[in-house]
């Protein structure tokens, strides 16, 4: 058989992969891709011959392993990489044919020179290949990115949920969520998704990746299994038609730095959701002896008598100088404590958040008053409490009054950092801290560089009802330190990087403190440790709410050895 009649054999597989008509509606497609928003993507539904479409999800769900995955920014089950099928021993391979079948013909020149067509992205590289399966179950997720990684330059996702069962709803969690710009003027992404697309089967999204510009998310699954295949097309290769040395200069010329580089930027790391640092009281405040600490009277009002103990700070200094950080449960007196607890669920129930109700909350839940987003969601997203006295519309509530009074009168004060320093051994400089509140299937932050250059003390004052629901980690809402410099920045294949945070042969994790109750963490951060916390759970029993500060480490300008 000649080239041209095997050639034409091939296009005539990879047709009869697709409803008919498909692979020629590419400029009417395309008009619709154009103009869709935040920016142009485009839905394919049906996408693939009903018959071959129900043999792939038959052989992806029965013959594959699945791996669980689980970082600072996804949560999720695995399949190794689909596009090297041909390196399987032949046995292998005979059990996956309808998965051959449809890897083939969505790289065949057919189909690219579609997609090409619709998305307007020119020639698309026909020998480098790129898919994998993913198997969200409920408690699953992938936070924001935008996967401009390498040479990326089309990514598809195909929805293969059962085809038998109801269809999707949005109370099931697990949208495809698509972010436009904060502003014409920047190309951080806003805090809330524009458009969300339900994983229905039988059903292809793909767009262009534009770094700063095609940021988008995969929303928990709270019910159900979100099935799918995600993969690229790239950039020609060397030799490939349409191939050019500058080929990704050109096309993401005026565009923004991606996902990746915005993690690691100072300009991103230093947005102006983070307060700056706060002068401390002249002079600094050395590490005093426990035993001559005398600010016990303006911390009585808010902190439990027992930490206020000379030996107790002394057993607690004696920790911390062992292990580099401590955690002080029931850390507020009982009274502040209580009136803290209600405060906080009656906040949760009014936004309907609660252990009842396992759902994901509105984007925009509790962004009232003195609450507002903090971000860039590429990095961070919470609700961060601003002055609660200086709030406009109505008055704050209990909860924000009670934490602003934490914030203010017992975080911010001189007899804090002195008792700090007591307690750490750590002669303390400037300051800064937030009031933070993480909703349930909304919040997290990601382990991003601080860019500190010397040692810092995070003092973290934890208030997570419930605490037993969060002490497996399970719901998520747990603050993590991670050794950056054991991470060699590996890209996974779904844009992000990849940080693993579970596991007890993972080196890189230096210590996890559980969401808790009234648990005050004292860590000391050295350069080059990353921390974040992880995504909290729709099915969390609550917020994860806190007290965060970072205390500058100083040097000490006394020497006394004898403290």
């Amino acid at each position: 058989m000649d080239d041209g009649q095997s050639a034409k054999r091939a296009r005539t597989a990879a047709a009869a992969c697709f409803p008919a008509g498909l692979l020629a509606s590419g400029d009417e497609r395309g008009r619709a891709y154009r103009a869709a928003e935040p920016f142009p993507h485009h839905s394919i539904a049906p996408f693939c011959a009903e018959e071959l479409l129900r043999g792939v999800r038959e052989e992806l769900v029965g013959r594959l392993h699945f791996t669980h995955k689980e970082t600072d920014i996804f949560k999720y089950h695995q399949s190794g990489d689909l596009a090297n099928l041909d390196g399987l021993p032949a046995a292998e391979q005979a059990r996956l044919p309808c998965l051959r079948r449809l890897r083939d013909a969505i790289y065949s020149a057919e189909f690219r020179a579609f997609v090409s067509a619709v998305t307007g992205c020119g020639p698309l590289s026909g020998s480098r290949t790129d898919m994998s399966t993913n198997r969200f179950k409920p408690g699953d997720h992938l936070l924001l990115h935008d996967d401009a990684i390498g040479d990326r330059r089309v990514s598809y996702i195909i929805y293969l949920p059962d085809p038998d069962a109801r269809e999707w709803t949005p109370a099931d969690g697990g949208h495809l969520e698509l972010y436009p710009r904060e502003s014409r003027e920047s190309w951080a992404p806003a805090a809330r998704p524009a458009c969300r697309v339900p994983p229905r089967w039988n059903q292809m999204v793909l767009f262009v990746v534009h770094p700063g510009q095609s940021h988008h998310s995969v929303e928990e699954v709270c019910a159900g299994e979100r099935v799918s295949i995600q993969g690229w097309f790239h950039f020609p290769q060397p030799g490939e038609p349409g191939y050019a040395p500058d080929q990704m200069q050109r096309a993401w010329a005026g565009g923004a730095e991606s996902t990746l580089s915005q993690i690691a930027a100072r300009a991103q790391r230093r947005h102006a959701s983070l307060p700056p640092f706060a002068p401390a009281p002249a002079p600094a405040q050395g590490p005093g002896a426990p035993e001559r600490f005398a600010d016990s009277a303006p911390l009585a009002r808010f902190v439990n008598a027992e930490y206020l103990d000379p030996e107790i700070m002394r057993q607690a200094a004696d920790r911390f100088a062992d292990d580099s950080h401590i955690s002080l449960a029931a850390f507020l007196n009982e009274p502040t404590a209580a009136a803290l607890e209600r405060a906080l669920r009656e906040a949760d129930a009014q936004d309907g958040i609660g252990p009842d109700r396992h759902r994901i909350p509105a984007h925009g839940t509790g962004e009232s008053g003195p609450w507002s987003a903090a971000g860039p969601p590429v990095v961070r997203r919470y609700l961060r409490l601003g002055d609660a006295a200086a709030a406009a519309g109505a008055p704050p509530d209990a909860a924000a009054r009670l934490l602003a009074a934490l914030r203010d009168e017992l975080f911010a004060t001189p007899a804090f950092a002195r008792w700090l320093a007591a307690v750490t051994g750590l002669a303390l400089g400037a300051r800064r801290g937030s009031v933070r509140r993480f909703r349930p299937g909304l919040d997290y932050t990601l382990a991003s560089p601080a860019g500190d250059d010397a040692p810092v003390l995070d003092a973290v004052l934890c208030l997570a009802a419930r605490p037993a629901a969060w002490v497996d980690g399970t719901v998520g809402g747990y603050h993590c330190y991670l050794d950056a410099g054991s991470d060699d920045d590996e890209a996974s294949n779904d844009g992000s990087v990849y940080r693993a945070t579970a596991g007890d042969d993972n080196d890189a994790v230096l210590l996890t403190n559980p969401a808790a109750w009234n648990t005050l963490c004292l860590a000391m951060r050295e350069p080059g440790v990353v921390h974040f916390v992880k995504y909290v759970s729709a099915a969390a029993p609550g917020s994860r709410w806190d007290v965060s500060y970072e205390f500058q480490i100083s040097e000490e300008e006394d020497g006394d050895d004898d403290d």
